[in-house]
């Protein structure tokens, strides 16, 4: 069953629910009503007749003359039993006597036989097929007055009124059913076009199918999530299509030189011993390339694909952690200076590489033995060399992937560090900067633009 399918049922079930109930509560209000109303004329009709002239309630006594009593029975006129449609005497022998003519014979109980003067009784009998509402009451000469009323019409009318609620609810249920078919098309229509929007992607992988993201509500924030989910795939898949397109192009260079050489190798027994080792330190220097190249692919891949949830860290922290683990690495001095340490929300393995990457470059590129800076001033951190700077047209293109400065490509190196911190800053919605020092070198960082959450 469908969502709409299911909606539109629960209102329907809602509206059966409530519309029987209610029906159900009418029609015996109704019932108990019209019931209560026959017993009260027959009350009322009877007493009425008990307290007129001849009466045993008249004033006077319990004379058996005089009154409006029909002759020879001690009936009243039968005018005078409406709304009743039949009416008789019963003598205290048990002997009915009719007092409407045409009135079927009503059944007489013992009980109504039994009745004392000012005590009455209600009772249903079946008359020749026809329901009668009885009342009996105490009458002269320890007789029993009975007056009764078919309740036929009383059971038409409900019928009737039966057969009307039924439809009323028949009808109240269709259109809540309607009504909910609609609510559920209206409610359902957004996710209905976000589900044939995910399918279509996921039959022709066009991750450039818009989403709709007009709906309000929960359906517009599923939407919205969804097509951030879309095009953060789109841009990894462009990332990886990217890294490939790349890697390809950067490694022909040194395979193809590999190639040369190995060939070199293939007759090295022809050459002289100076040329063999050159050949033999080309081969060595394109297999470092190499492997330096692919190193750095791979972390590019895993640090950018990595699910590292944000933590509350003080860059502070990180940049320290860093000098310390290049001094015994490379055995060069690397100084920080805090000021202003500010926590912020980032995944620090993340913003770690990003900084490691920063000072890499700066050992690569400043002369042997002199120091490396790294400064932290709230949210932005610098690195700072004392190599030769670069250009302000290399400036530009520093952070581009694979990207090297002319003066710097006889260097070893990929030209991918740089450009894994920019793509590290970016996924933290932070910028990176670079700039020639006045003095020399060049100063590399990064800014965590408004990511700061309390100083230390």
């Amino acid at each position: 069953m469908t969502l709409r399918q299911r909606i539109a049922a629960i209102l329907a079930a809602l509206a059966l629910a409530v519309g029987a109930s209610a029906a159900a509560a009418a029609y015996l209000d109704t019932a108990s009503q019209l019931r209560s109303n026959t017993d009260e004329t027959l009350t009322a009709r009877a007493n009425a007749l008990a307290t007129a002239d001849g009466g045993p309630d008249a004033d006077g006594g319990h004379g058996h003359g005089g009154g409006d009593h029909a002759p020879d029975s001690g009936c009243p006129t039968a005018g005078s039993f409406a709304p009743a449609t039949a009416a008789q005497l019963v003598s205290a022998a048990g002997k009915p006597v009719a007092c409407i003519e045409g009135a079927p014979v009503l059944p007489v109980t013992a009980a109504d036989l039994s009745l004392s003067q000012n005590q009455s009784r209600l009772s249903t009998a079946e008359v020749a097929g026809v329901s009668y509402r009885i009342y009996s009451r105490h009458w002269l000469d320890g007789g029993t007055l009975q007056l009764a009323r078919s309740v036929a019409e009383t059971e038409t009318l409900l019928d009737r009124l039966r057969l009307r609620l039924a439809l009323f609810v028949a009808i109240a249920t269709v259109l809540a059913a309607a009504l909910g078919w609609a609510v559920a098309t209206w409610v359902v229509g957004p996710i209905i076009k976000l589900r044939n929007t995910a399918a279509h992607i996921a039959t022709t992988l066009d991750l450039s199918t818009p989403v709709d993201v007009r709906a309000s509500g929960e359906v517009g924030s599923l939407a919205t999530s969804f097509a951030a989910m879309v095009g953060a795939v789109g841009r990894s898949q462009e990332q990886q299509r990217r890294l490939v397109a790349d890697a390809g192009h950067e490694m022909r260079t040194p395979l193809t030189s590999l190639r040369s050489n190995l060939e070199l190798v293939g007759r090295i027994e022809e050459l002289p011993l100076a040329e063999r080792r050159e050949v033999v330190a080309d081969v060595l220097a394109d297999v470092d390339e190499l492997s330096v190249l692919l190193t750095e692919l791979v972390d590019l891949a895993s640090d950018l694909a990595a699910a590292e949830p944000e933590e509350t860290v003080y860059l502070g922290d990180l940049a320290r952690a860093v000098a310390l683990r290049t001094q015994r690495r490379v055995g060069r001095t690397v100084t920080v200076e805090d000021t202003e340490s500010v926590a912020v929300a980032a995944r620090p393995r993340q913003i770690e590489r990003a900084i490691a990457n920063l000072v890499d470059n700066a050992v690569k590129y400043s002369p042997a033995g002199t120091p490396i800076d790294i400064a932290v001033s709230g949210v932005e951190v610098t690195v700072r060399d004392r190599g030769p700077g670069v250009t302000e047209q290399d400036l530009a293109r520093i952070f581009d992937r694979f990207y090297r400065a002319v003066e710097m490509r006889t260097r070893p190196g990929s030209g991918l560090g740089l450009s894994i911190v920019d793509e590290i800053v970016r996924s933290h919605r932070g910028t990176v900067f670079a700039r020639n020092r006045a003095d020399g070198g060049l100063a590399v960082g990064f800014t965590l633009t408004g990511r700061g959450q309390a100083p230390r």
